[in-house]
């Protein structure tokens, strides 16, 4: 995509700065989607099964790719710690809590809660010394938290423990290693490469549990309403968006692009009104406000500066 990219001017960088956020608001707008759909496919089959299944056949799909692009798979060994992580992070364990999270709760609660990782990978760039982080945005993601709250009825006295919501809100976290550690790889893998690279350990790591489920399974008695939608999930939440993720969060930095993902949860509610005729009680919507206001707060209004190296120079 760096061919679109013209001179480093200031009549460049605001087209760019566009082309960059459409990209990420697309990965967005498909993540949305798959939320409804992957929630939709494992009422008919073992989500874990549902989940090995798309990597199996996202994983060699992948390297399809990077031959079809003229890329080669080459990996440093001293990267290998961590593209182990990167895999990790945003396959492979990442999975594993976000499609059983899914399975114990409702697509907005997974869309509002996965929206949470940007405030985890603040808090990572931040102890790492990646980025200086302002008070402003330690406010702001100390908001979101409670809005989270107000969202699991912490004050209307509907409290309880969702343990779907508590998987969804472990996988954010886990994301946001893949934000940042992705982020960096990319000064030396291509995204097709690292994609490639990271799902194949993914895979590995769904075995224990997704191979079993599989075995249980019997996909011949799946009808095509729940194969369409193995199949866009397959292709599109991860296939088709990943590598323009990993792509725009490397442009921005992992911190300010990640705010993009705050319209995930917005894009979910919309979505499953009219196809799951979802109903939301006052207080859902309430603590959804409070939290992606404080996300707001966190990223727009308290800017970070990065120490030493200037973001474009970073970003070559």
């Amino acid at each position: 995509m760096d061919w679109l990219i013209g001179p480093r001017s200031l009549r460049a960088i605001v087209p760019r700065r566009l082309l960059i956020y459409g990209a990420l608001l697309y990965v967005v707008l498909a993540w949305a989607i798959n939320m409804i759909v992957a929630k939709q496919a494992i009422e008919h089959m073992n989500p874990l099964a549902f989940t090995f299944t798309r990597f199996l056949i996202m994983t060699p799909l992948a390297f399809a790719l990077v031959w079809i692009s003229g890329g080669r798979i080459r990996i440093e060994r001293r990267d290998v710690p961590a593209l182990l992580l990167c895999g990790a992070c945003g396959f492979g364990v990442y999975q594993y809590f976000w499609v059983l999270g899914l399975a114990h709760t409702t697509p907005f609660a997974t869309s509002l809660l996965g929206a949470t990782s940007p405030i985890f990978t603040l808090a990572i760039v931040a102890t790492a010394g990646h980025e200086h982080v302002r008070p402003g945005r330690w406010f702001g993601a100390a908001l979101a938290l409670l809005g989270v709250a107000i969202f699991e009825g912490a004050f209307t006295g509907n409290a309880v423990v969702h343990i779907g919501d508590l998987l969804v809100l472990a996988s954010a976290a886990i994301f946001a290693g893949y934000n940042v550690v992705g982020s960096r790889l990319m000064a030396r893998y291509k995204p097709l490469e690292l994609l490639a690279i990271t799902l194949s350990i993914g895979t590995v790591i769904l075995i224990p549990g997704g191979a079993p489920a599989l075995l249980h399974t019997d996909l011949a008695a799946l009808g095509w309403d729940v194969w369409w939608r193995i199949i866009y999930a397959t292709l599109f939440p991860i296939l088709l968006t990943y590598p323009v993720w990993i792509w725009g969060i490397n442009k921005l930095g992992a911190g300010k692009g990640s705010i993009v993902q705050f319209f995930l949860p917005v894009l979910t509610g919309i979505l499953s009104v009219p196809i799951l005729h979802a109903a939301f009680p006052s207080y859902e919507v309430a603590g959804a406000i409070v939290c992606l206001g404080g996300m707001f707060f966190a990223f727009a209004l308290g800017r970070t500066s990065r120490p030493e190296r200037a973001l474009e120079g970073e970003l070559a």
